[in-house]
């Protein structure tokens, strides 16, 4: 069981720790995080079974008959349909730490996590940025954005007692939003309910908030985004240009067969993010797309989800 008053890191989402290569984790380059491993999937050491969709013509490089280009649903009942049984096992990037001692530590804690899901939790942490917090749903040809309050981040703090190194958020309606009127910079404590989002911490059901001190600039309101929540354009992927900005947002899309999946909304309504001419960009190394200055209210441009 993990100590009171240590330094903790968010276990859901460490990076470089385990590894697969089906098909359906390309986009994220065959990297998943502990949590979808271990806690969603829980496909670790045993690996999934999945059956992948085969077309004998295609597969011999020859035109479908009924015109298709890859393999769907509507191919059930063609003879030259076919099923090909593949199982995948997750492999475990040790970097210099043994499977035993991540688990052991995995263990501890999401013994922790639970603990914490009982009751109210006592947060403290400096503001880092608050946005929208937005949804798509399926509305005909142009899915509908809509608005769930206000996300709150910090990039650390304090929760019950132990130092969080990692970004945790707070959700908040819009008439708390307008009646605490958060903005970055804030010194905050509180008191709320944790959330697991997809490996995330996210809190809601928030009281007994604290201030120690005030952040500059404007807290933002509902009525600066409504423009936005018609005039939105939804980006190719998940650019890190568009998750380093603060007009984009990263927002569930529920109503899919698959489930429900993320994308990255602009909120200033550019069509394609290559093209956005409001942030001033400079070359990073790996990352093209970093972006450095872009304003919204008196608010630097700041990595949100």
């Amino acid at each position: 069981m993990i100590e009171t008053y240590t330094q903790i890191k968010n276990l859901y989402k460490k990076r470089q720790v385990f590894r697969c290569v089906h098909d359906a984790h390309r986009h994220f380059k065959s990297e998943l995080s502990p949590f979808y491993i271990l806690a969603e999937k829980n496909c670790y050491p045993d690996g999934c079974v999945y059956f992948q969709w085969q077309c004998r013509l295609l597969a011999k490089q020859k035109t479908c008959f009924r015109g298709f280009s890859y393999v769907g649903k509507k191919c059930f009942n063609c003879r030259h349909f076919f099923e090909e049984k593949q199982h995948q096992y997750p492999e475990f990037k040790t970097n210099g730490e043994s499977v035993n001692a991540f688990l052991d530590a995995f263990e501890d804690f999401e013994e922790w996590v639970d603990d914490l899901k009982t009751r109210h939790v006592p947060c403290e942490g400096r503001v880092a940025g608050v946005v929208p917090e937005l949804y798509l749903k399926p509305n005909g040809p142009r899915d509908q954005l809509n608005m769930n309050g206000f996300l709150v981040r910090f990039d650390q703090g304090y929760l019950d007692n132990h130092l969080f190194e990692d970004a945790f958020y707070l959700s908040l309606s819009a008439m708390s939003q307008n009646q605490l009127q958060l903005r970055e910079g804030d010194s905050v404590e509180f008191e709320a309910r944790l959330n697991i989002d997809r490996g995330r911490f996210k809190f809601s059901a928030s009281r007994k908030f604290q201030f120690f001190e005030r952040g500059p600039g404007k807290a933002l309101r509902t009525s600066d985004i409504q423009v936005a929540l018609k005039t939105y354009t939804l980006q190719n992927k998940q650019p890190d240009k568009c998750l380093s900005c603060n007009h984009g947002i990263l927002v569930d899309k529920g109503g899919s067969a698959a489930g429900p999946s993320r994308k990255v909304v602009c909120l200033e309504g550019v069509n394609d993010y290559r093209d956005c001419t409001i942030s001033f960009m400079r070359p990073d190394g790996n990352n093209q797309d970093t972006c450095v200055n872009t304003q919204w209210g008196d608010n630097r441009c700041h990595h949100v989800l």
